[in-house]
């Protein structure tokens, strides 16, 4: 009986002591957590300022001994691509986002059908596209209610799209090439590569070579130095672009545009939080500007 009493003990003591270290690595954790986002916020506070731009040092920020601090990046979602801008167009644009299916590998059947479903989604007319969706097709997978007849909310959105599911797993990323908060053209000094590759058609050395020469001397976007052409024309005269490149990017592109994207990432101890905030920029684009706070993002 003493043997099985001193058993049973050492088992209690054994479970209470992993319960305990449990809570002490949770809280442990959460404490980290905690002062990885106070670390993040301090990053989205610096880069508000509008006197603070890309490569500024107040950007980066670590502790005497390096485990805790911020690491912000500054950028520009008027480089992306607005669904609702080139659908809304009269005529609709639907051929542009085609191209890009196209450059993602998708066949020429899945590429009308994602594009047909994007302008379906968003057009109020009752009338379906050749190859899209409306709502008989969308009750009949399940979906009541749908499509709303009304612009994207966010890039998110487009996943409920009939049709659309070819482009998610031929590129899962594909989230990072679209945004909802500029509402102009793309931003041809703020594209990033896979813009100017995938859809507008540029090489990758010239995309190379176009991000170089707009960052200026400094090689930083988003500073006083970066190059600024006139117009879309003659941004594309200095982009070095054949003819069909550049009527292509005279068709889809232009040179205005500032919603800016920051991207703070706060680290304490081993434990990361980024948070990522939209401010419009003041421009026709973007109406809801002049400091709004447009989107706020933690992960």
């Amino acid at each position: 009986m003493v043997l099985w009493t001193i058993a049973l003990l050492t088992s209690i003591s054994l479970l209470l002591a992993g319960v305990i270290h449990g809570w002490i690595l949770e809280e442990t954790r959460s404490g980290k957590l905690f002062r990885a986002r106070q670390q993040s916020l301090s990053g989205i506070a610096v880069a508000m300022n509008p006197a603070v731009t890309p490569g500024d040092p107040l950007l980066q920020s670590k502790s005497e001994d390096g485990e805790e601090g911020y690491s912000v990046a500054i950028k520009d979602e008027s480089g992306l691509i607005n669904p609702n801008y080139f659908l809304s167009q009269v005529p609709d644009r639907r051929d542009q986002l085609k191209r890009l299916f196209a450059t993602w590998r998708l066949d020429i059947n899945q590429s009308d059908a994602a594009a047909d479903g994007l302008y379906d989604w968003q057009s109020p007319s009752p009338f379906r596209s050749l190859h899209g969706a409306k709502q008989p097709e969308y009750e009949a997978a399940g979906f009541s209610g749908m499509p709303p007849g009304a612009p994207f909310v966010s890039p998110e959105e487009m996943e409920m799209v009939i049709g659309f599911a070819p482009v998610i797993k031929a590129k899962p990323d594909y989230r990072s090439f679209f945004t909802t908060y500029y509402n102009g053209p793309i931003n041809v000094l703020r594209a990033p590569k896979g813009i100017l590759t995938d859809l507008l058609g540029l090489t990758p050395a010239q995309a190379d070579a176009w991000m170089i020469l707009r960052a200026g001397k400094d090689g930083i976007e988003g500073t006083e130095d970066d190059i600024k052409p006139s117009d879309i024309s003659a941004a594309a005269a200095l982009m070095g672009v054949n003819g069909p490149q550049r009527a292509f990017i005279l068709a889809a592109c232009g040179v205005t545009g500032n919603v800016r994207r920051i991207e703070s990432t706060g680290f304490s101890y081993g434990v990361k939080r980024r948070i990522t905030v939209i401010f419009g920029g003041g421009s026709t684009e973007s109406p809801q500007a002049g400091g709004t706070m447009l989107g706020w993002l933690e992960q």
